[in-house]
């Protein structure tokens, strides 16, 4: 597991094995167990192994059939693997062994196209068919792992890494103006599910497959929870205890393990309902106590978190903690910034920090894999998306439910109901009034510079474009209900993203991320449950407090804060430390940003969102400078 790569040449040219091991040598720290290359003819394929599961330990790839017909590289884990063995023997097929890429490639045998259907879990594949002379690949719902191609003039290349491809030395480094403004402007940075910072890299987007041949490639979506049947409850609390069962499948099939589990332990509710999960009911399955890993803010007495991470390691000896604090060197930030440069795209000096520090401890205490509460905020709604639902569906009586929860957990009851006021308003009134509402808004963020840009105005033109376009899909989703609607919380790019940024980051370090939350079942679930268990009503996430209610410590059950996340408190540190260990990155008026972004003076005293986007400017220009990029 870990990392593919592949070469074809459709016009019958000879693949040369040294092409397809410099692809696999620039992806080798995702692959500390080996390299291995497979090339006949005009076909290369490539695979770097991590192995992290019993079943790795005998696998090796790239993995062909008896007659060799097939050939196949995988990125990943199969979850239903009971399920679908029992399927594939039902019909007949002879499984040879236990791995995973074995039932991958033996559901390509039995289903073909049809095969991602049946498979679940956190993968990326391609088969190699020399009986239809074509490349299929598909990826997970989540887009937990994920690839990049490149379609070329009768060629065709693919790798796990960005850099995988540009190792080939064939394709020209033109930059994508597009992705820039996605940089640049955060509002837009995950609608984008194809581009990259390349104009001719793309990648594919999650719950895709894609076909490939001498006639060009061609991709489409095989799942949308938003199409599945919905599912009802006699009561919330009867919801509660299925959603908890399928919490309990998403986590159990994710603790097989050669060594020790990580888990990310951040206080809020999704980690730790993972960590503790694990720690009542799941422990006889690991050979060795979790470790968790959590951040903190040095001065911890004034850390929200901090009782809530100490209420799980206190009461139970078994769990390996350890605490980072934000007292971050300045041989850390190096660290960070230098990881963040070799990253295929900048978002990683953005939104990486606390992925660099989580992955990095758990690889140095010899955690191949660490999982997370990756998605748990997309399972359910919060204070806007709760009052959208609610309008959307006309069900009034839970707005007293959703008013008072947003108070609870902290805001004030004038700015509740300013909030829940303009949004009513906005759903309620006829379409051609919200569109003369949205058009002038937009006109008059675009005309002082956009509500993201406090200090910079950048290149309007295609933002407006991408603006409209944006709000135009966003209506569509709005007027198809419910389900419609929260799927496209999965099927946007939302959470792909994430899983882009954060799994480049923890496999440079060596370790498997693992999400239940993005569990393709687990999704289905949310998404297929009554609007009313997803509402934020009484309490943020009631449905999961409820699920979790003997299995939670009271300070994390009912805890009000939800928005203490210690982040903000590291990214000082590293903007502070920044300046000192590499002041380059604060010079924002560089001749390589000029083409996007025009400065002006920011007044007044820069509040944490300025900051950040300072930085993020200053990255960019790093991370530019870095590269060798032809005009776009």
């Amino acid at each position: 597991m870990s990392a593919i790569a592949g070469v074809v040449q459709f016009d019958g040219a000879p693949v040369e094995a040294a092409a397809v091991e410099k692809m696999t040598t620039a992806m080798a720290l995702r692959g500390p167990d080996g390299c291995a290359q497979r090339v006949e003819g005009s076909v290369g394929l490539g695979h770097c192994m991590l192995r992290t599961t019993p079943e790795s330990l005998h696998e090796s790839q790239p993995l062909t059939n008896e007659d060799g017909s097939l050939v196949l590289v995988m990125d990943g884990r199969v979850d239903n693997r009971e399920d679908l063995t029992r399927e594939l023997m039902w019909r007949g097929v002879v499984l040879h062994g236990d791995t995973d890429a074995e039932l991958v490639l033996r559901a390509y045998e039995t289903w073909g196209e049809e095969c991602p259907h049946w498979i679940i879990g956190e993968f990326v594949f391609f088969v190699w068919d020399s009986r239809r002379r074509q490349l299929f690949g598909a990826r997970d719902a989540a887009g937990a792992r994920h690839f990049y191609y490149h379609e070329g003039a009768g060629w065709f290349a693919f790798a796990s890494e960005i850099k995988g491809l540009l190792a080939l030395g064939r394709i020209d480094a033109r930059l994508n103006d597009s992705r820039v403004v996605d940089f640049i402007a955060p509002e837009f940075d995950r609608d984008d599910e194809i581009g990259t910072f390349y104009c001719n890299i793309k990648r594919l987007p999650a719950g895709h497959a894609i076909k490939v041949a001498a006639e060009g490639a061609v991709s489409w979506r095989y799942w949308d929870p938003g199409n599945l049947p919905a599912v009802s409850f006699a009561s919330l609390d009867e919801c509660a205890e299925a959603f908890l069962e399928q919490l309990r499948v998403a986590v159990k099939c994710r603790l097989r393990s050669i060594g020790p589990i990580g888990a990310a332990l951040s206080g809020g509710l999704d980690s730790t309902s993972i960590v503790s999960l694990i720690s009542k009911e799941f422990r006889g399955r690991l050979s060795e106590p979790l470790r968790t890993f959590s951040l903190i803010r040095d001065d911890r007495e004034n850390c929200l978190d901090w009782p809530c991470i100490r209420s799980v390691i206190e009461r139970d000896d078994w769990i390996d903690a350890e605490i980072l604090t934000s007292s971050l060197s300045g041989e850390t930030c190096r660290a960070f910034l230098a990881a963040g440069c070799a990253a295929d795209e900048p978002f990683a000096l953005t939104h990486g920090l606390v992925a660099h520090l989580i992955y990095g401890a758990a690889s140095a205490k010899g955690c191949r894999v660490a999982l997370d509460g990756m998605a748990g905020d997309l399972l359910f709604y919060g204070y806007e998306g709760s009052l959208n639902a609610v309008l959307r569906e006309r069900s009034f009586g839970s707005l007293p439910a959703i008013f008072r929860a947003h108070v609870r957990h902290g805001v004030s009851r004038v700015s509740a109901l300013r909030q829940a006021a303009r949004q009513g308003l906005a759903a309620l009134a006829p379409e051609y009034v919200r569109n003369i509402h949205r058009e002038s808004r937009d006109q008059r963020a675009l005309l002082r510079g956009g509500a993201a840009c406090s200090y910079t105005e950048v290149t309007r033109g295609a933002l407006a474009t991408k603006y409209a376009l944006r709000r135009e899909a966003a209506a569509k989703a709005r007027n198809r209900g419910d389900q419609a609607h929260h799927a496209r919380y999965f099927t946007s790019g939302l959470l792909s993203f994430a899983h882009e940024v954060y799994g480049e980051i923890a496999f440079s370090k060596g370790v498997e991320p693992r999400s239940p939350f993005s569990d393709r079942r687990m999704i289905e679930f949310a998404v297929r449950m009554p609007v009313e268990s997803k509402l934020y009503a009484e309490w943020y996430k009631r449905l999961l407090r409820r699920s979790m209610d003997s299995i939670l410590p009271e300070e994390v059950l009912w805890r009000r804060s939800i928005n203490g996340n210690p982040g903000w408190k590291f990214h000082h540190t590293l903007f502070q430390k920044m300046v000192d260990v590499y002041p380059q990155i604060c010079d924002l008026r560089r001749d390589n940003l000029a083409r996007w972004v025009s400065f002006v003076e920011s007044a007044g005293s820069v509040d944490d969102e300025q900051l950040l986007e300072r930085f993020g400017l200053g990255a960019l220009s790093v991370w530019l400078t870095e590269r060798e990029f032809r005009g776009g």
